[in-house]
């Protein structure tokens, strides 16, 4: 079969996608962040976890600190990965260039609190954020959208707002819920509560080209994002390695699992296989290459956008990087977007939208 490039204006073949300098809590900051959960280990588990990544912690460390002299300035994290082993991680690695980058991090551990935001536990959870990246003020903390629709809604606002006017906290961010979850009218309406209470500085979703486009209390979201002009972060551009191909190589295709739990049945698989066809056909085979068309699609879609994209090695660290300095065309771009939709619509029609692909 022959795959054809979609038809474009005559004058739009002429431009390239190049990525430009963003800008995030104060900071002028590199578009591709990095993202620090596999070298944490289990989500609430230990930094000794069987599915933590292949990385020992030495070289996590070496590859964070070769990040930053590539020019990476954004490095996600979280509490709950390892169970603060992410942040001590990037702490230990970023002590000396503290300055030159922006830590973004969740308080998303609740331990035997009675909420996860109730006051005295957010406070303490940030306390143990700075010890865990030695550092005495945070760049971005996020909060969850979903966990604050509830009675700790204006405390942890009150909460973090003072951190940020003490200077303990550069920036407010508000993780925002699913794509399933953001299309329920009753949820869109709790959405809008939180947005206006917590004023966020930054968002964050998850977000690539399977998920379709995102909204966010009844508004597109990058829409109403440059309406705000917020940045935001994107995470899982890979939606979990599917769209590098790596789990889908030639069939027959068996039901996986991939290290965060995921499981893709076959027929997904399958799916995704054939849909990535026409950008192996035009682009080339590996792994790589995909993984590049992937994160430039998701940091062309809005010019705030800083895209996370996790490391498991420290070669697909570096790969990450290399790739994307190189430009994309308006009509190799274009291709990557028509297949996407394509393989959006032949997913959504054998039931296989949200989690699976989030």
């Amino acid at each position: 079969m022959t795959y054809l490039l979609p038809e474009r204006p005559a004058h739009e073949s002429e431009h390239t996608v190049t990525l430009s300098p963003r800008f995030l809590a104060g900071m002028t900051v590199h578009p591709l962040g990095v993202g620090c959960r596999p070298i944490g280990g289990l989500v609430t588990g230990t930094g000794t976890s069987p599915s933590r990544s292949e990385l020992q912690d030495d070289d996590a460390r070496d590859g964070l600190k070769w990040a930053v002299k590539r020019g990476a300035t954004v490095f996600d994290t979280a509490d709950i990965y390892g169970l603060g082993h992410s942040e001590r991680l990037v702490g230990q690695a970023l002590a000396h260039d503290r300055d030159k980058v922006c830590i973004t991090t969740r308080v998303a551990f609740r331990g035997t609190a009675a909420h996860l935001y109730a006051p005295p536990h957010l406070r303490h959870q940030l306390e143990q954020t700075l010890e865990n990246l030695q550092t005495d003020y945070l760049d971005v903390v996020f909060l969850d959208a979903d966990s604050l629709g509830d009675c700790f809604l204006e405390d942890a606002a009150v909460t973090v707002k003072d951190l940020r006017a003490r200077r303990l906290i550069r920036a407010v961010g508000l993780s925002l819920p699913s794509q399933s979850a953001a299309s329920d009218p009753a949820a869109g309406a709790r959405l809008a509560r939180v947005l206006d209470t917590m004023e966020p500085d930054v968002l964050a979703v998850r977000y690539n080209g399977l998920t379709g486009e995102p909204y966010i209390a009844g508004e597109e979201l990058f829409a109403y994002a440059a309406r705000k002009q917020l940045p935001v972060l994107v995470g899982e551009p890979l939606a979990r390695g599917l769209l590098t191909g790596k789990y889908c190589t030639t069939p027959p295709f068996t039901p996986v699992v991939t290290p965060s739990g995921q499981r893709f049945n076959a027929e997904q698989l399958a799916v995704v296989h054939h849909g990535l066809e026409p950008l192996r056909q035009h682009f080339g085979e590996d792994p790589a290459v995909l993984a590049r068309l992937a994160l430039m699609f998701c940091l062309d879609r809005y010019d705030r956008a800083i895209v996370l994209a996790g490391f498991s090695t420290s070669d697909q660290l570096e790969t990450n990087f290399a790739l994307t300095d190189e430009p994309l065309s308006a009509d190799d771009l274009a291709l990557v977007d028509d297949s996407y939709r394509r393989l959006r619509t032949r997913l959504s029609s054998i039931g296989a939208t949200g989690s699976p692909v989030s």
